[in-house]
């Protein structure tokens, strides 16, 4: 079955394609990654994006523009990535514009009826409404996935992702692990703060910081470090998730007078050791901290943050999920291909003891194309 999943995340940069051969094996499944590739947003569609999402300027009007240019933006890169190359269906996570785990509330735009007419597929979408209805938060999804990909019978690991927000999965060593009892939440920001801040500094010429070559040469603030991981979530237990509505425009104000005070260098290398002090922190609690950590999202690809996160556990293993044979920047494009399989196949994707849920629930909607021809392909290659 050749899927291609789509994912638009946190960081607003784009959206993550990824080609996948997906088979059943019993309950399990067969995943191959044939081909990934991420394309940047074009500069109208990432203009509303920053009024909507960034600035919280969310007119019904903006919002209804911004959910028919992502449509068009995720049939573009579709288009532009497949080249030709047809798939039995695809899966697109959309773009998260509100996420409030705690009060089950989040939602995510994006029309998937203009993707669906691009590639002439079934697509399936709205992946997290199924587990708030059941009170749960709705996030993190991937963790089943995870288990999947990341799961070792000879190690203990954790699969980290760090976009705009970062969370994790602690994965036993495989003669222990029990899907039914997985740990994973979001551990707070990831990429988010650090993004803003550079890009609020440098007045709109930066968007990153590359390799966070410029965090490398500052300082840590003791003091301001302190102050931010005072924020209750840092020791909330799981289950647990959030987003830009905490760590974003709101967080920065606050501390944007004590930043405005440091230099750039060591403001940079204050919001990259929250990242890594709360990543730590999770881990110690939980004492994953020293397993496997293996990192996806762009955070992977930001090695002064890999350093700074091994510095700080210094009896874990820190590197790209590239290690173990998961490309770190398609590794939630191919997790929504899997979702939407199993949305297919009717069956259960999310893990109520991640996303506290009442109980495990059939993920997605369809947009149907050519549906039943679909489902009886599936049906066939579930009875091998």
């Amino acid at each position: 079955m050749i899927a291609l999943g789509m994912m638009s995340g946190t960081s607003l940069d784009g959206i993550d394609c990824a080609l996948v051969d997906v088979r059943s094996r019993g309950e399990g499944m067969k995943i191959d990654l044939l081909d990934a590739r991420t394309f940047a947003f074009e500069a109208e569609v990432a203009a509303i994006l920053n009024e909507v999402v960034r600035r919280e300027r969310g007119a019904l009007a903006a919002i209804a523009r911004l959910h028919r240019a992502l449509g068009l933006a995720h049939a573009d890169a579709a288009e532009h990535f497949l080249r030709g190359r047809s798939v039995d269906f695809a899966a697109m996570h959309g773009q998260t514009i509100f996420h409030d785990g705690a009060a089950a509330l989040t939602l995510q735009i994006g029309d998937p009826f203009a993707l669906r007419e691009r590639i002439a597929a079934s697509v399936c979408f709205d992946f997290r409404s199924a587990d708030c209805a059941l009170g749960g938060s709705g996030a993190p999804l991937v963790p089943s996935v995870d288990v999947l990909l990341l799961a070792d019978p000879g190690e203990k690991r954790v699969a980290l992702n760090c976009g705009g927000i970062a969370n994790l999965t602690l994965l036993p060593i495989a003669a222990e692990l029990d899907a039914e009892r997985i740990v994973a939440f979001d551990t707070g920001p990831g990429n988010m703060l650090l993004d803003a801040w550079i890009a609020e500094a440098s007045g709109g010429r930066e968007r990153f910081d590359r390799n966070g070559e410029t965090a490398a040469r500052g300082s840590v603030d003791a003091s301001l470090l302190a102050a931010m991981l005072e924020d209750p979530y840092f020791a909330q237990p799981g289950p647990k998730s959030t987003g830009r509505e905490r760590f974003g425009e709101a967080f920065l104000s606050r501390y944007r007078a004590a930043l405005q005070m440091l230099s750039l260098e060591d403001g940079l290398a204050t919001l990259l050791a929250l990242t890594v002090e709360s990543i730590a922190q999770a881990l110690e609690r939980y004492r994953f901290d020293d397993a496997r950590i293996l990192c996806s999202g762009g955070g992977a690809q930001n090695s002064r943050l890999l350093a700074a996160l091994g510095e700080r556990l210094s009896h874990a293993r820190v590197e790209s999920s590239d290690a173990v044979g998961v490309p770190a920047e398609s590794k939630e494009a191919v997790a929504f291909a899997v979702l939407g399989y199993q949305t297919l196949r009717e069956r259960t994707a999310n893990l109520p003891s991640v996303t506290g849920a009442r109980r495990r629930s059939v993920l997605g909607a369809v947009a149907p194309h050519r549906l039943a021809t679909l489902l009886e392909k599936i049906a066939k290659e579930e009875a091998r």
